[in-house]
């Protein structure tokens, strides 16, 4: 029988006694050091944020709480259960850092990405952001305080080439701090372009923001002063300040403190002199997934099947800043450009297409023997004559371009048109005016989606409502179907004292959504158009029983997504469609809940 191990002079109450000392009393005070900064940031920054653009604190901070006490029991049991190592301890502090970081990044990640929370106000990872502070802005000797540090693009597409702020007190310095003005402007309206050009009155320009597909007049300028503004972003995007006529697009890239955003520069000559365009993040607005569109699911899979066919034109029509670029970006992609050949045909491209080749039209273009570049039509004619499988044609500006797509082989070629007209009705009365051959345009049309973009409810602080039974009736809706609606509010509550809501800044709405009508095209349909039979053609897609533009509108009034008032604003006949057809040939009918 083995004998007990025994160590001389060491009691079973000594061992007891030196257990209780086998952590160090440092350990636990170093592991409550990453716990206090966590804490601090959940209780002052996290949890007021939270607050503030009314996301689900209680379910946040239960979040929090749990992963705080797994921290914890981390950092405690790895040095206590395991055993009086040293290893065992910093394992144990290291899980509870990573399991702290990891919930402080999963709220940043998660709130980033809610609507309600404006991009200025998004969680960024550093110290001068987390405590409240503004970036101390470089002070160079002799130039003054600017806002804004901007930087133009370099021929390797790199925005390298910073702008330097003049001297202080210099007509220049005052000319910078009036563009940045413009800039600054936009950005606390949430606008998505500026303009500056002529506002109707003589020897007066205007500023004029673009906020969710809307146009918000800005301050009055004398002529001088905003040529010199304009003047300082043709110069900063590396335009030909001299050239007020030509159009010529550039790129700037500019830093306000934490926030970092660019815009294509445009300028061009208008009627009374010239005007300028900086729109911002041009490649991102158009990068969406069909998914994301606003589609309805009936919708989507109409969309998905006619790109599936593979073969044959789609008309994709939209007002003026109603989308039509994204849609045609986003049908695109639908298609593998590594297994197809795919290009498009564009007079302003917006973004580079993976695996896509982009064909710019420059109507500016001189040809190498010194005449006139190719037309846009002799350009897209090229582009059909090399065998592609899928092109899309960002414009459909003259009759000579629509002649040579409806002649294109679309047994073996998709085509994409992308083109001006209220609806879908109204872009096959264009498309078919502008080709002059009812049976050559009949047999090529494949599909047609049409879109106007609404502007969002903004979700912080829209107001239900409950609608009349006359509202019910003009909706088509029966009634009692539908309990509620919403409409804009603009203010929120905050400790019961009514306060402009911090997400649309008191508009509103915030963001915008496409209402679509997609249509395939088939043999009862291309035989009807062949006629100018187009009363006929409203009818046999109305048996479809898909969805049309006011049909769709409704629906999202309905789940909360807009108001019944900007449906009717988007949805109005906005008088003769592109190309002079009439628009009451496509006007939607009630719709059904």
């Amino acid at each position: 029988m083995s004998q007990p191990f025994d160590l001389p002079g060491l009691s079973t109450l000594s061992i007891a006694q030196t257990g209780l000392f086998l952590v160090s009393i440092w350990k636990p005070l170093l592991l409550l050091v990453p716990i206090a900064g966590w804490a601090w940031i959940i209780a002052k920054v996290y949890d007021k944020h939270a607050g503030q653009f009314f996301l689900p604190r209680r379910k946040w901070n239960t979040l929090h709480m749990g992963m705080g006490s797994l921290a914890l029991i981390a950092g405690l049991g790895l040095g206590v259960v395991i055993g009086p190592n040293e290893g065992a301890f910093w394992a144990g502090f290291g899980a509870a850092v990573v399991i702290l970081i990891t919930d402080i990044v999963i709220y940043a990640v998660v709130a980033n990405k809610d609507e309600r929370v404006p991009e200025k106000f998004h969680i960024r990872f550093n110290l001068a952001t987390i405590m409240g502070e503004r970036p101390k802005k470089v002070d160079t000797k002799g130039q003054a305080k600017v806002a804004l540090a901007i930087k133009g693009m370099d021929e390797k597409g790199k925005y390298t080439i910073a702008v330097t702020p003049p001297q202080a007190e210099t007509p220049e310095y005052e000319v910078r701090t009036a563009a940045e003005q413009a800039w600054i402007g936009a950005g606390v309206a949430r606008a998505s372009q500026f303009d500056i050009g002529p506002a109707g009155k003589e020897g007066q320009y205007s500023v004029v923001y673009l906020v969710d597909g809307v146009r918000q007049g800005g301050e009055l300028i004398p002529a001088a002063n905003a040529a010199r503004i304009m003047d300082f972003w043709k110069g900063a995007a590396r335009l030909d300040v001299a050239d007020r006529r030509r159009k010529q697009t550039g790129a700037v890239e500019v830093e306000q403190g934490s926030m970092k955003r660019s815009a294509r520069i445009t300028s061009i000559g208008a009627q009374g002199g010239m005007r300028l365009t900086a729109l911002f993040e041009a490649e991102r607005a158009v990068q969406r997934k069909p998914e994301d569109m606003g589609l309805l699911d009936v919708q989507l899979a109409e969309l998905k099947a006619i790109v599936a066919e593979g073969k044959g034109i789609v008309l994709l029509a939209a007002p003026p800043d109603g989308g039509r670029t994204t849609t045609l970006y986003t049908v695109t992609r639908m298609h593998d450009a590594y297994t197809t050949n795919v290009q498009t045909c564009e007079i302003d491209p917006q973004s580079p297409l993976e695996g896509v080749r982009t064909n710019a039209w420059d109507p500016q273009k001189v040809g190498a023997e010194g005449g006139a570049g190719a037309e846009f039509s002799t350009t897209v004619r090229s582009i059909l004559r090399r065998d592609p499988d899928v092109v899309s044609i960002g414009e459909l500006p003259d009759a000579n371009t629509a002649k040579e797509v409806a002649k294109a082989d679309h047994e073996r070629t998709r085509v994409y048109v992308s083109m001006r007209a209220t609806d879908a009705l109204a872009a096959i009365q264009m498309y078919v005016k502008a080709v002059g051959d009812t049976k050559q345009a009949a047999d090529s049309l494949h599909g047609v989606v049409a879109q106007r973009l609404v502007r969002k409810l903004c979700s912080n602080c829209r107001v239900a409502y409950p609608p009349t039974p006359d509202m019910l009736k003009k909706m088509g809706i029966p009634e009692g179907k539908v309990q509620q609606l919403y409409r804009k509010g603009g203010q929120v509550l905050i400790k019961n004292r009514p306060e402009t809501c911090p997400v649309c800044n008191g508009g509103g709405y915030f963001g915008q959504e496409g209402l679509f009508e997609v249509y395939s095209i088939g043999p009862e349909e291309r035989s009807l158009i062949a006629q100018a039979n187009f009363q006929g053609l409203r009818a046999s897609l109305r048996k479809r029983q898909l969805p049309n533009i006011q049909q769709v509108g409704l629906r999202k009034a309905v789940d909360g997504t807009t108001s019944v008032e900007e449906v009717m604003r988007v949805t109005a006949e906005s008088g003769k469609p592109e190309g002079g057809q009439a628009a009451a040939a496509a006007a939607p009918t009630p719709a059904t809940a």
